[in-house]
């Protein structure tokens, strides 16, 4: 997902929190997550999300994009 970056950042608390940086949108951030694992798991389950059905995006982008 070119139009799209994820940061995983680890907090003062021990969490960590991944920093969401998506062309058009405001950066946004999620946070709460135990491991560094579960964070990037969360990632990897928010790219297969957005690359599905979104009714903002044609069948045409999808397929350009190649998702």
């Amino acid at each position: 997902m070119p139009d799209t970056s994820y940061q995983v950042v680890p907090r003062e608390d021990g969490s960590f929190a991944v920093e969401i940086i998506r062309v058009g949108s405001l950066p946004q951030t999620a946070v709460g997550f135990p491991t560094e694992a579960a964070a990037r798991g969360w990632i990897a389950q928010d790219q297969r999300l957005y690359a599905g059905v979104d009714p903002f995006r044609s069948a045409a982008e999808r397929r350009w994009r190649g998702v």
